[in-house]
């Protein structure tokens, strides 16, 4: 019997354990317990015992860690400089779905309901600077979900729509040149809620409010999958590998499916695995691009991990249908400000590794990702709230380890409501894209202000870091000097004062 302490709650969550539950949590421990190794035999074992940043620097000073060869020592270092300060880059007419950086970093690309994509230059961890704007084409309420292609030569984005759109991007981005993919459903009222590229950029998988996954291909410009894969709307896919064979699937049924496409038979289809442990609908999936782990945000009000080495069986997939079936009471998270509350206990069955409560999941299809694997070794996941919160857990310890807020309390609001966030996959900061329109996106970085307490900011509240203005500010960049001390020790470079750029690292 395992308990662990909700966050900010005098109650505790109970989860009862099984042999395969605790296999599969001591397996991810595993995977995080990496020593940092060192080149200098000689050197005390007590000194690599410390993780704070000052032992850190000294290891690295005395040529004891390279931050290259064993990045652990990256991951302790970045854990002292996690957000301590919001502000507001961008602000909107309306509500904002989407934001997500490109896999380089050098772009961030984001939708609002005023029917417009917009792309922004980040190509240094200083710029937020809009480079252009698109005006969707046939779009019903609100353009739902966007992916950038890997080379970042064009933008997918869906609506209540038959069809996927592509905007072509050009160098000179003066006219916009989308182009419609049939996707030909059956239905009339038709829409995508979620889509990705693969990594190669051939193809795009959608979930569908039919209960359908389809995947369109590029090169054959036709739509070569379309699979019956749930009861109700599928909300979230994904692929989960490299080698785009593997996919995954959340809906609106409480179930999460796996699906191999090298054995799957479109008439017939069948998973080859389904994680069964929510008790309300799936908003979204994210893997950890590793074929063994996932984690899944639900109406529910929880995050749960996923092993995928640990199905439910029959007898779970078949409890969770039944409790679908029973426990709806006409609840609509889409209105109705309050909902089921996180399940004290888990179902029987449940094979899910651990289950992440305190945030809020109303409104919107709120999302939530695996933290970077530069910078933090995805030892985190964040994710967005309806209260206006953005959470970062401990994914070992099941904990929030922060809580970056953009209002100066925390309320159930539509209008507060964060739906996307992405942390920046090189640079330590994170944007967030809110419905609260004047501040659509906040960056939220680290500041080496001694004044500012890093663990609570200006806020009373343990762990939670408010935002400090609602007008968009010059970013601010800290000093050369440790601007070139962080540089040398993190990434191995310098920072040139008199050019005021970074150079490139010397391997």
């Amino acid at each position: 019997m395992i308990r662990s302490k909700l966050a900010n709650k005098n109650e505790e969550r109970v989860v009862p354990q099984t042999i395969d539950q605790i296999e599969a949590l001591n397996d991810l421990y595993a995977t995080y317990a990496h020593p940092i190794k060192s080149s200098c035999q000689t050197s005390s074992r007590k000194l690599h015992q410390k993780k704070n940043v000052i032992s850190i620097l000294k290891q690295r000073e005395t040529g004891q860690i390279n931050f290259h060869r064993y990045p652990n020592a990256r991951y302790n270092l970045m854990d002292s400089f996690l957000p301590n300060q919001g502000q507001v880059v961008a602000s909107m007419t309306r509500p904002t779905f989407c934001g997500q950086f490109s896999e380089d970093g050098q772009r961030f690309f984001s939708a609002c309901q005023d029917y417009c994509i917009r792309l922004y230059d980040t190509t240094t961890s200083q710029m937020f600077r809009q480079q252009a704007e698109f005006a969707a084409e046939e779009v019903g309420w609100s353009i739902l979900d966007t992916a950038l292609s890997p080379d970042r030569n064009s933008i997918a984005y869906a609506t209540w729509s038959d069809c996927l759109y592509l905007i072509k991007l050009n160098e000179s981005q003066s006219q916009t040149n989308i182009i419609p993919l049939h996707l030909q459903p059956y239905s009339h009222s038709f829409s995508i809620f979620s889509l990705q590229y693969s990594v190669d950029g051939s193809e795009i998988i959608g979930g569908s409010n039919d209960t359908c996954v389809y995947i369109y291909d590029l090169h054959k410009q036709r739509r070569t999958l379309r699979v019956q894969a749930h009861e109700d709307d599928v909300n979230a896919v994904r692929f989960i590998d490299d080698s785009n064979s593997l996919i995954v699937s959340g809906s609106d049924d409480n179930l999460i499916s796996i699906w191999d496409r090298r054995a799957l038979n479109e008439l017939q289809p069948k998973p080859v695995g389904i994680f069964a442990g929510h008790t309300n609908g799936i908003t979204f999936v994210h893997s950890r691009m590793d074929t063994r782990y996932l984690i899944s945000n639900s109406k529910d009000q929880s995050i749960k991990l996923w092993d995928m080495r640990h199905f439910a069986n029959e007898s779970a997939i078949e409890t969770i249908r039944t409790k679908s079936n029973n426990t709806d009471n006409g609840w609509d998270y889409r209105y109705d400000g309050y909902g089921p509350k996180p399940q004290k206990y888990d179902l029987p069955g449940d094979p899910s590794i651990r289950t992440y409560c305190g945030h809020s999941v109303r409104y919107t299809l709120i999302r939530c990702y695996f933290s970077p694997s530069f910078t933090t070794g995805q030892k985190y996941i964040i994710t967005g709230s309806s209260d206006g919160c953005i959470n970062i857990y401990d994914v070992l310890t099941g904990t929030v380890k922060l809580r970056l807020r953009i209002c100066d309390r925390m309320h159930e609001s539509r209008e507060r409501c964060i739906r996307d966030v992405s942390w920046h996959p090189y640079e330590n900061y994170i944007i967030s894209t809110s419905w609260d329109s004047p501040q659509a996106h906040v960056r939220w970085t680290h500041s080496f202000d001694e004044t500012i307490d890093s663990k609570s900011s200006c806020s009373s509240e343990p762990n939670v870091v408010d935002v400090e203005q609602l007008t968009p500010p010059i970013l601010q960049r800290p000093s050369a000097l440790l601007r070139s001390l962080l540089n040398r020790q993190f990434l191995g470079y310098y920072f040139d004062q008199s050019t005021n750029e970074d150079s490139s690292p010397e391997e």
